[in-house]
Parts: C-alpha cells; structure tokens; sequence
C-alpha cells in the first residue's frame, strides 16, 4: 500500500480543504497518541472511525455520532447496541485492513480516530489518513477496553461520560456477582469459526476480561495466556471446553444446518461435555466495548436466574 494519496485523491483533498477552512480553523488541542502529538479540533464534527469493533463501539457509547466508519472485520456484524447508534446516513469506508481513501475523503473528517488492531503497514497507513484529516491512532488491547474507551473519551471530550459509563458498568458487575454468589465457578468461552473451534484465552481476550470481573475463572486444563487471544483445537479434543458454564459463540457462517455448530454439537466428546452450554452469536459479545460488557452482564444474569 502506497504511504501518500494517489494524484487523484490529492486533488480531491485540496478541493475538499478549500471548502471546509471554517473546520480547520477552528480553536485545536493537542494529543498524544502511539505517533508522537497531534493538532485536533476542540471541538470535532466529523468523526471518521476507521475501525468497526473496539474503537467504533466506545465511540458510539460516548453519544458520539461518526459521519463514517467501516465494518466490523472479524465477524462481518455490529455488536448489539452498536448499530442502533449509528446515524442513518453514515458513510461507510471498506474495511480497517483495505479503506476505500476517496469514501474517506468525500466524508469532509475533521478527525478521523484509528485503530492499530490487525492493520497491515500501520505507519503508511497512519500517514494517508493523516493527510485528509487530523488522525489519532488508538492503541487497542481487547482485555483492557476500559482504558480505550478513556483514550476515545478525551480525544473527543467526554471524559464525564466515559466516567458515568465505567460507574454503571462497576454498579452492573456488583449486583451480577452478587446474583451468581461467591463462587461462580468456571467458565469455557469458545468461538466456533466456520471450519474450526478455539476456547479464548483468559489473560488476552475481551470477552474474559468480562467474565474475571464477576469472579469466574478459565477451567485447570485450559491455557490461560499466549501472544494471540485464543487457542485453536482439533475436534478431538473438545474434553478441553469442559467447565461448569461453556459459552459458545457462533460466528454466522457456522449457524444453520451442516454448518460447524451442527457438525461439533453431533459429536459424542461434545455431547458428554457435563457444563452448562449457552449458545450466542460472536457477533455480539466476541468483541467490543462496554456495550458488549453490559450485554454480557445481562446474559450471565438470566442464565444464573434461570
């Protein structure tokens, strides 16, 4: 990927930069980010989020309305909560790891607000975004949500709600151990892919970060920490999934009939799994924010009323 606009969106940007003095005149602050200290507006109208899961989320939870952003990479959907927040008329910009940089241009950003999570050639990248529009890059690790969505929250000013938000989240995880009571026990979460199975790891991945908050912990058997989020198993050994709560999280490709879901669910090492086995879809609790945190409370609630 080429590091500077093509000739084509550069004249595109000068045109655009002619019609939008008033929004980069405006009054600036500064921010640190994973680059060095960045210029943005005081006060940003036009946000661009060139991430549709970790960064997008925090944003949206903020009452922050993007005039674009792009897709969720690794499950092809918004987390619930997400969508619903969206405006109408958002623009939609490809996806993190291939943007379409003409659909950002088009957009008029005062901001754009990026993530380095899977990016290939982040720097370049980094440095194209930045040509349009003052850009913030947001260092994203999934068990630590918490800390971007403050990042997020004083890039755009609303620090007082990320504060209300973090409040409510404390007040949801106390009344929910409160339900499960002193030993919740442990707890599997594992992703069904649509060729594969893997149990996620509960040092490295979002939804654990969750689940530790409440008091559960990653059965004996289980890895419990690894440079990626997850470990991938062979069908054979699924006696490793084994745990008192086993949560499945369904990517769409494996729903429905002969899908992995079904073929898994068919075997007898799944079947003579003792755990209590809720079905959900990862578009919705794999990863996220405090959206998806709160959505996950409510799960764990129901089940333990239940």
């Amino acid at each position: 990927m080429s590091l500077h606009l093509t000739r084509r969106e550069m004249i595109a940007a000068s045109i655009l930069m002619a019609t939008i003095t008033p929004a980069f005149s405006q009054e600036k602050r500064s921010i640190k980010d994973v680059f060095g200290t960045v210029e943005i507006p005081a006060d940003a109208k036009r946000i661009v989020v060139t991430d549709g899961d970790d960064v997008l989320q925090p944003t949206v939870a903020l009452g922050i309305k993007p005039v674009g952003a792009s897709r969720p990479s690794f499950t092809g959907g918004f987390a619930k909560g997400v969508g619903e927040r969206l405006p109408s008329d958002i623009g939609y910009i490809g996806s993190s790891q291939e943007p379409n940089f003409e659909a950002v241009l088009a957009l008029e950003p005062d901001l754009i607000i990026m993530s380095n999570d899977d990016i290939p050639d982040l720097k370049g990248m980094y440095d194209r975004y930045s040509q349009i529009a003052p850009t913030v890059l947001i260092d994203v690790k999934p068990p630590e949500w918490q800390a971007t969505l403050k990042t997020i929250a004083a890039v755009a000013g609303r620090e007082s709600e990320a504060t209300d938000l973090l409040g409510q989240y404390q007040e949801r995880v106390k009344a929910v151990r409160q339900s499960l009571g002193d030993k919740p026990g442990t707890a599997t979460i594992a992703r069904v892919r649509t060729n594969l199975i893997r149990y996620m790891l509960q040092d490295t991945s979002f939804t654990w970060s969750v689940l530790k908050d409440v008091g559960f912990t990653a059965p004996a058997q289980q890895d419990k920490t690894g440079n990626d989020g997850f470990i991938n198993i062979s069908l054979e050994r699924l006696d490793l999934l084994e745990a008192d709560y086993i949560l499945l999280l369904e990517d769409t490709g494996a729903m429905g009939p002969g899908a992995m879901t079904e073929k898994v669910k068919a075997l007898p090492t799944f079947a003579s799994l003792k755990g209590k086995k809720i079905e959900l879809p990862s578009a919705d609790y794999l990863f996220g924010n405090v959206l998806t945190a709160f959505n996950l409370l409510d799960q764990l609630e129901a089940q333990f009323r239940s």
